[in-house]
């Protein structure tokens, strides 16, 4: 019997794209707020934070496995709106935990590198202190605590771009679309992050369900490198000779939300457990490129 996944945040740039690569071994569904074209892929549509219809929803579909990609990510957004965030980002994820837990469902979150101070001065592996500094990290962790008692629970931390089905851009495409455009660009140079190519992190989701994954990992690309240097690599592999990418400080910038400036993690621990080797942000520009053509000659 072929097993059922079922997706929260399906129509988002995550939940698409895992929809689109466990569709080839997996029966997928899922539910979201909006409403978009999944190319033969069903999923229900309302408001997740509605527990009735989410229950109804999961009872529906029966599924063995239960990812959770829905939540509130704007930072900014977040900060000026802490209540309408731990009801998303936290108190979403304990419902989903408690009805995974009593349906014996296995749960798979998609948590965030976000939940470090960024004092350290390497890569921070699993076993590091999370210190949330703003209110969107600290609402993920808190989801983080609550799947963390599922039994078979699987935590996913990670930094995403690529390409979304929804009418918003990715980091990458802000960055590409701006060059495009000639636009000036400012990236920080004393923020450091570990990018994985969003279809790369639904591959190593899909092999996490294979191999039954169970844990804290850290799912994201191999190395770190700065906001700036990402997007000189942008700009050196599309080709780009207009549009000026400029060097910024992040102190500069009068954030509501304090950020930490070192995000990079460490994926040893997950790329040994699963037998894989993860792309560098380097490497994973290229395959970006790629997909970014191919969804333009759509």
């Amino acid at each position: 019997m072929e097993k059922k996944v079922y997706i929260t945040g399906i129509a988002g740039m995550l939940g698409s794209s895992i929809a689109k690569s466990l569709q080839k071994d997996f029966v997928v569904t899922g539910a979201d707020l909006i409403k978009i074209d999944m190319h033969g892929i069903a999923y229900a549509v309302f408001d997740l934070c509605d527990k009735q219809a989410l229950l109804h929803s999961i009872e529906q579909a029966r599924p063995h496995v239960l990812i959770h990609t829905a939540a509130m990510i704007n930072v900014e957004q977040c900060e000026a709106e802490p209540e309408n965030t731990y009801r998303v980002n936290t108190e979403l994820t304990e419902m989903l935990a408690q009805i995974c837990t009593e349906k014996k469902i296995k749960m798979i979150y998609i948590s965030s590198d976000s939940v470090f101070d960024g004092e350290k001065k390497g890569m921070y592996t699993e076993e590091d202190t999370a210190r949330p500094l703003n209110v969107y990290a600290k609402s993920k962790y808190e989801g983080e605590l609550a799947v963390s008692h599922c039994p078979d629970g699987l935590v996913l931390r990670t930094n995403i771009y690529g390409i979304n089905l929804q009418d918003k851009k990715s980091f990458g495409e802000w960055i590409v679309d701006s060059l495009r455009e000639e636009k000036e660009l400012f990236m920080f140079d004393d923020i450091f992050f570990s990018p994985i190519l969003v279809t790369d992190l639904a591959e190593v989701i899909s092999q996490c369900i294979k191999q039954n994954l169970s844990g804290l990992y850290h799912a994201c690309g191999t190395g770190s490198i700065s906001k700036y240097d990402f997007g000189m690599e942008v700009k050196k592999e599309f080709g780009y000779v207009n549009g000026i990418i400029n060097q910024a400080s992040s102190q500069r910038m009068n954030f509501k939300a304090k950020r930490p400036k070192n995000m990079g993690m460490s994926n040893e621990k997950i790329s040994k457990a699963l037998g894989i080797d993860i792309r560098t942000p380097k490497e994973s520009i290229v395959e970006f490129h790629r997909l970014y053509m191919e969804k333009s000659e759509v």
